[in-house]
């Protein structure tokens, strides 16, 4: 197969140019690098609305050959003199998009006249980093927020004490006092999910002592006393005690007791010491902790109202199963992890990926459960006790509690696996490749030095880090006379 080259049409504004174009060439010196190129390029190039034409217009002077200098990339130039020339704009391998962009500015031309196949390259480039935007954003608020801190540690009074102590609670980095209260709290908060799941299992379970007992049936003890008691008379019938009544053994309920008051002086500190209550009130760790405790004194408080509510199943019940946010204290030993955060970010980068996915996933739920439905198959009675099947089935997990049993019902079920396949094959890698950019772009903010807190706007942004560096000399344009 023989493909056919495509011509390019010359540029329109060098074939306006074309009648001013004379014997003589001119120079132009880009850092060094010489570029001759005949006048019509020349006049195209100055007749553009950019940086370059406003320059050579100050320096060209037609009574003489010259030799014009300009302080700027040559390897860019080498890829926009082309374009200038009537053919096809293309970006450098060793050129970084953002400096083309720069040089694109600069000469005049929109980025996207340039070739797809480097113009797909270029997107690509400024999609990632829009994408890293979010960490860049959330790095250097963290380091503000350090930085002020820092700031009113060197001061005096109550603002100095509040901030040393924020830093001892939120930053294990900054102090051994930190670090010690960072692992004191790490082993409380472990001890605390251990308590609430082996508080869910036999083996940590006991009998009730007679004052529990009494407790439990109040006022009807005395029908039940002669089960704790060896002065009963022989003939006497004693209604049977309760089965399946237990409660914690005694180590769970003293770790309990010692695990909530640590949480509630952590809380109240955090509180009192916290350099700003809206920040404070606003995050999402701190209503985990306040949304533990109430629960855990609205136990208690139930508990002694009534207690017999903490040995039967009753409306106190649901509030307890709140507990299991306990479990999200874990974010908390987490948090400062730079693989934890990159996570999170991944996440936010990939939300409307994700969403995207959910959304498939729902049509095709909806579609295949009325396939499997009115394929006739008596294992799917209805679309809604279909819908687990679809779920399982597209995500490729296959309980095997649901299956298809005739030919029209397994035909439905081999295509709604295969489409899960490609669906999650397609989606799935976008949030992979968002993690990965995140994890090795992390690496580099912890490999470098702290910047300063200044930034630019997003097209012309560069973070000035704290280190000696020569300030680069700003182009120049001179003219040099021809020997």
């Amino acid at each position: 197969m023989v493909l056919k080259k495509e011509t390019n049409a010359l540029n329109p504004l060098l074939l306006s140019n074309w009648g001013k174009m004379s014997d003589e060439n001119i120079i132009l010196n880009l850092s060094g690098s010489k570029f001759e190129i005949s006048t019509g390029v020349f006049f195209t190039i100055k007749s553009m609305q950019s940086p370059a034409s406003a320059m050579l217009k100050q320096c060209w002077n037609p009574s003489s050959r010259k030799e014009i200098l300009l302080e700027r990339q040559s390897i860019a130039f080498s890829a926009i003199l082309p374009y200038f020339q009537g053919r096809k704009l293309h970006m450098p391998l060793s050129v970084c998009p953002l400096d083309f962009q720069e040089e694109l500015e600069f000469w005049g031309i929109d980025p996207s006249v340039m070739s797809k196949c480097c113009f797909s390259r270029y997107c690509a480039f400024f999609d990632e980093q829009q994408v890293l935007a979010i960490l860049d954003n959330d790095q250097l608020k963290r380091l503000r927020e350090q930085k002020s801190l820092q700031d009113r540690t060197m001061g005096t009074g109550w603002r100095s004490v509040q901030a040393k102590v924020w830093m001892v609670l939120e930053e294990p980095s900054t102090s051994v006092l930190a670090k010690i209260f960072f692992v004191l709290s790490a082993i409380f908060v472990m001890v605390s999910i251990f308590a609430l799941v082996c508080g869910t299992h036999p083996t940590f379970k006991r009998s009730l002592r007679v004052s529990e007992w009494r407790d439990y049936f109040g006022s009807d003890f005395s029908k039940f006393e002669g089960h704790f008691s060896d002065s009963v008379p022989v003939n006497t019938t004693l209604p049977p005690l309760p089965l399946n009544v237990r409660t914690n053994v005694d180590a769970l309920v003293y770790i309990e007791y010692i695990t909530v008051t640590y949480f509630t002086f952590e809380i109240i500190l955090r509180l009192i010491f916290c350099p700003s209550k809206l920040r404070f009130f606003t995050s999402f760790l701190n209503w985990i902790d306040i949304i533990a405790l109430v629960v855990m004194y609205s136990k208690y408080f139930a508990n002694l109202s009534n207690p017999k509510e903490k040995y039967t199943a009753s409306i106190f019940d649901t509030v307890h199963c709140l507990q299991i946010i306990r479990v999200f204290r874990l974010f908390r030993l987490v948090k400062n992890f730079s693989g934890f955060r990159v996570l999170l970010y991944a996440v936010r980068a990939s939300a409307f990926e994700v969403f995207l996915m959910s959304m498939f996933l729902l049509v095709a739920m909806l579609m295949f459960s009325a396939f499997a439905f009115f394929s006739g198959d008596e294992s799917f009675p209805s679309i809604p006790d279909s819908f687990w099947w679809a779920i399982v089935t597209m995500t490729t997990v296959g309980y095997g509690d649901m299956y298809p049993k005739i030919g029209l019902s397994k035909f439905v079920g081999a295509v709604c696996a295969v489409t899960g396949v490609c669906l999650i094959a397609v989606i799935i890698p976008i949030f992979v490749n968002n993690f990965i950019l995140f994890y090795v772009y992390s690496k580099i903010w912890e490999r470098k030095d702290k910047p300063i807190i200044e930034r630019d706007s997003y097209e012309s942004k560069k973070i000035k880090f704290k280190i000696n560096k020569i300030d680069a000399v700003p182009s120049v344009c001179d003219l040099k006379q021809a020997n």
